[in-house]
């Protein structure tokens, strides 16, 4: 297979773990802006498929869901029946239903597909880990995983301005028929390459009901954060949600504690180091999502940025990532994780501080040095969090144990994103309908003819700032009123709007900085610098019978 590819020769034994990062950087590149690609899409989707705003909305969170409600049963199955095996099987099923992503007719097989996609991404993500983890002994990890983090971020930010691109200058089905080449380099490139491993120490999870329940426990949890945006923290549906996912996760407990060879070894939590760094790693997920998400409104709605010259913004925090990830993977050993961890999320906050000089009129230098701030800080997280994770656990372990931390990360980007939001988004209604202009408006407008406009500005942050300037962007049957809006209404309402959404997006903001503040202190106390032994976990009743029958 290797001379197939060209790399007959070149791989041996002292190179081949770069080769096995670079299989792994290049299919977590395509799950990652996978992430984000589709967004930019669809508007034209929307024309295309005839599909509702709740339909549009699945599109997207059916990726996300079962990419974080499968990563600890993909994680799993990778420990116990191979790595490369469960890994190559995540880039064909990813690859495979992208195509059929591309020739969707309709909403419903679209968001079908997405699901599928988001079931290959469950396996590529923790797998790849688990692939660098096995080839590099734990003293290099830190430099191979710097990397791992720099490719995961610039995935996140080059998704908007891909699909943008491709948007622009092609059809949206090629935001999808993008991963094909990728993923058959991907599967060509890991097969050459990369060593099969697997767990031998003869503790591998074999419990069905525990992967069931843990499954879903987390579909459940993470479809409460996507639909509480919308249907409001209160809804009964939501709050059954998040029940049902408590009583499935108490019952997954229950389970994992009785059964000898457990999906998620519960001792793992024993480690104040794993529980630190995946405490870490919500709450940097919980700010970041949160900020992308109302950086992407603000700069769209506010100033009225293309979603490609959106995405372009984030490139200073790009690039900052992209040359610190690396060199401060590669001081992981000489500073410790715990210290980096923990200066990293405080300048992450202060970050989050900095994004206060936001405004109605506020340049993109003005927060370019927030986003050089958070970028360094980013850069100070990813890999020593990572590191830590997996150095607390022994090696064959790795798998799951990088599928429950990335389990995490995926849930806190659900809550940020659902929290976070819910919050913009009340203090944004409350501030708009209180709005001076607004009033104004009001008592102007005695036959009631700008109250539909008025009413559906002020319902949301998807309609703020220059929203009201693009009738198209409006439901077809208030696109007439809203076209026939006079400039100078038109004006005062954005302006109103503008400044509502600044107040809900520095709320979001105070917040941040306070939770990942708290988060800094857990994390430098909880994680501990320190590998754990590649130890076995204790020997079951049989098995202790059996050994002394034999010594007998």
């Amino acid at each position: 297979m290797a001379s197939r590819i060209g790399l007959a020769g070149r791989v041996n034994d002292g190179n081949a773990k770069w080769y096995t990062l670079a299989a792994a950087c290049i299919t977590l590149f395509m799950a990652i802006l996978d992430n984000l690609v589709v967004n930019v899409a669809l508007p034209t989707i929307a024309r295309d498929l005839d599909a509702s705003a709740t339909g549009l909305q699945w599109i997207v969170s059916a990726y996300t869901l079962v990419f974080a409600s499968a990563q600890i049963t993909a994680g799993g199955l990778g420990d116990r029946l191979g790595r490369k095996r469960w890994f190559l099987t995540g880039i064909v099923v990813f690859t495979a239903t992208s195509v059929l992503a591309a020739f969707a007719n309709s909403t419903g097989l679209l968001i079908a597909a997405r699901a599928l996609q988001g079931l290959g991404a469950a396996f590529i993500l923790p797998l790849s880990l688990s692939l660098i983890s096995q080839a590099f002994p734990p003293e290099e990890r830190g430099k191979a995983l710097g990397i791992w983090s720099a490719i995961s971020v610039s995935g996140l930010a080059f998704g908007p301005i891909v699909g943008g691109l491709i948007v622009q200058n092609f059809s949206w089905h090629w935001v999808f028929l993008i991963n094909v080449p990728v993923g058959v380099i991907a599967f060509l490139v890991t097969s050459a390459v990369v060593s099969e491993s697997r767990d031998t120490s003869g503790t591998v999870a074999t419990d069905v009901p525990g992967t069931v329940l843990v499954t879903l426990a987390l579909a459940s949890l993470t479809w409460g954060l996507i639909e509480a945006g919308e249907r409001g923290w209160g809804n009964s549906l939501i709050l059954s949600a998040f029940a049902v996912s408590a009583v499935l996760f108490v019952a997954f407990v229950v389970v994992e504690s009785r059964t000898e060879r457990p999906m998620v070894p519960l001792r793992f939590f024993r480690s104040s180091t794993f529980t630190g760094a995946n405490l870490a790693a919500f709450a940097v997920s919980f700010l970041i999502s949160g900020v992308a998400y109302s950086l992407t409104l603000y700069q769209q709605n506010v100033h009225g940025f293309s979603p490609i010259r959106s995405g372009l913004t984030l490139l200073p925090l790009v690039g900052v990532m992209l040359v610190c990830s690396p060199i401060s993977g590669a001081l992981i050993n000489r500073i410790g994780p715990s210290r980096m961890i923990g200066v990293g999320m405080l300048i992450t906050g202060g970050a989050a501080l900095l994004f206060l000089r936001t405004g109605p009129n506020a340049r993109f230098l003005d927060i370019v040095p927030a986003l050089v701030v958070m970028g360094f800080g980013n850069s100070l997280l990813f890999a020593p969090m990572t590191t830590a994770v997996l150095n607390s656990v022994e090696t064959a372990k790795s798998g799951v144990a990088s599928a429950v931390n990335g389990a995490i990360r995926e849930t806190g980007f659900a809550f940020g994103v659902a929290l976070l939001g819910s919050i913009m988004n009340r203090t944004y209604q409350q501030r708009f309908s209180a709005s001076p202009e607004v009033r104004a408006l009001a008592e102007s407008d005695p036959t009631g003819a700008l109250r539909p406009a008025v009413d559906l500005v002020g319902s949301g942050l998807t309609f703020a700032g220059r929203v009201i300037q693009r009738p198209e962007s409006f439901p077809d049957a208030l696109r007439p009123a809203i076209a026939a809006i006079p400039a100078d209404v038109a004006a005062r309402l954005g302006d109103a709007s503008s400044a509502a959404f600044i107040a809900g997006m520095d709320r979001a903001f105070l917040l941040s900085a306070g939770v990942i503040a708290l988060f800094a202190v857990l994390a430098y106390v909880l994680i501990k610098d320190t590998v754990a032994a590649a130890r076995q976990a204790p020997a079951t009743a049989a098995e202790a019978s059996m050994r002394a029958s034999v010594a007998d």
